[in-house]
């Protein structure tokens, strides 16, 4: 969808790492997008018959916009440009409405004064004193002749006040987007901050075709090597007689010389593996490697799915507290995201050294590996391509010095 700018003072949004993840599956870099009638939204000018809380504003101009009627789409939908944007009423209308409800209060009223007379009283009072302020302002029969072809034309024209529209969520700007808080990853409650490094979390703007290059070469070395020792017969190895099957003309069917070729019973594999070992890993530059690490992370900072806890200890193995302890922060769970941890535990810190291995809790792995949305590992495994496949990143202190130790040695 093409974006237009609607508002002054207008930015652009923030972009998710699964806008990144669905263009890098189809190794496309750039998508181009035609229409043939791009939507231009239509600024006009303003109306003392509308009124809004935008209107009193000192520029109300830039605020109210019609949709036009050609356009046909649901205000509700989240790629609508008028999602979360209030309609704007018209003055006459809404007396219409206040005029309407005082008549609807009149006649409970008097439905419900014969079965408690007093209350319907206090009621009637009520609805007579709203009709009364009305008439007083404006006679109802001389307001509907005289603007009953205004509401008409109106009652077409949809406008939106573009003021109450939510505001989009942005990226905090360098070097303040570096300053983190730490969390504690079994209260969520923030026990400390932290200043990441700029060359590690800070690289900006993100190299969206270095992240490319990174999942094609991973893709490719997860395929590897195929068909080691697979072998197919060809037309010249299949056994059968070189003779002529049938006459070449008279028979009614297609002409056919042997029995062996390959869409027949019994022939040769066409293109088949001829034995040999098919090799499907690319060559990526270390070094080409490591920036694809440095650029990952620091989209996950700059889209805000980044999260730093003090470590990853966890108090036992059961799945159960496991999950009560991500639902914190948004992870797991039946609507939860899904989010990749990594840690870099050291078994000198921990309280007892057999609580970890491989540079990870045993605890904190065991009972995260029955959730499906979350996977656990050491920063050596941290890979550009699991980055972007989950969308949340958690990383424990531990893990966050020694990825900046070992991505910024080269540098």
């Amino acid at each position: 969808m093409m974006t237009r700018r609607l508002v002054s003072g207008w930015r652009r949004p923030v972009p998710s790492s699964t806008c990144l993840m669905s263009s890098l599956e189809n190794l496309s870099l750039q998508t181009h997008i035609t229409t043939s009638m791009p939507y231009r939204p239509l600024i006009l000018p303003y109306n003392h018959s509308f009124s809004s809380e935008a209107s009193k504003k000192d520029d109300p101009k830039s605020t109210i916009v019609e949709l036009p009627p050609n356009l046909k789409f649901d205000p509700r939908a989240k790629s609508s440009p008028f999602y979360g944007v209030e309609k704007v009423v018209s003055e006459k209308k809404r007396k219409k409405e206040q005029k309407e409800k005082a008549k609807d209060i009149q006649t409970e009223a008097s439905s419900a004064a014969s079965l408690d007379k007093e209350s319907g009283d206090d009621v009637l009072e009520a609805g007579s004193e709203i009709i009364d302020d009305d008439d007083e302002e404006e006679d109802t029969d001389d307001y509907y002749d005289d603007e009953e072809e205004d509401d008409e034309e109106e009652g077409e024209r949809i406008l939106y006040d573009l003021s109450t529209k939510p505001d989009v969520a942005r990226a905090i700007p360098l070097p303040q987007r570096l300053h983190v808080p730490v969390i504690d990853i079994k209260t969520g409650e923030e026990v400390g901050t932290f200043h990441l490094s700029e060359k590690t979390f800070g690289n900006d703007p993100i190299r969206v075709d270095i992240l490319q290059r990174c999942v094609v070469w991973q893709r490719n070395k997860k395929r590897g090597f195929r068909n080691a020792g697979a072998i197919t017969k060809t037309v010249s190895q299949v056994s059968g007689s070189g003779r002529k099957v049938r006459p070449q003309k008279g028979g009614g069917q297609a002409r056919a010389g042997h029995s062996r070729p390959a869409h027949w019973r019994g022939g040769a594999k066409a293109h088949g593996p001829k034995g040999k070992v098919q090799n499907y890993n690319t060559k990526l530059n270390k070094k080409v490697r490591k920036m694809g690490v440095r650029h990952a992370l620091s989209q996950k900072l700059y889209e805000g799915n980044l999260v730093i806890t003090s470590d990853m200890a966890a108090p036992t193995h059961k799945t159960r507290e496991m999950d009560v302890m991500l639902n914190r922060f948004g992870i797991s769970g039946k609507k939860g995201a899904t989010a990749l941890i990594i840690d870099d535990a050291d078994p000198d810190d921990a309280e007892k050294k057999e609580s970890v291995y491989g540079g990870l809790d045993v605890n904190f792995k065991v009972a995260s590996g029955n959730l499906k949305k979350v996977q656990m590992l050491n920063q050596m495994g941290c890979n550009v391509y699991s980055m972007l496949r989950f969308k949340k990143l958690v990383l424990s202190l531990a893990a966050v010095r020694s990825l900046e130790e070992r991505l910024e040695r080269d540098l």
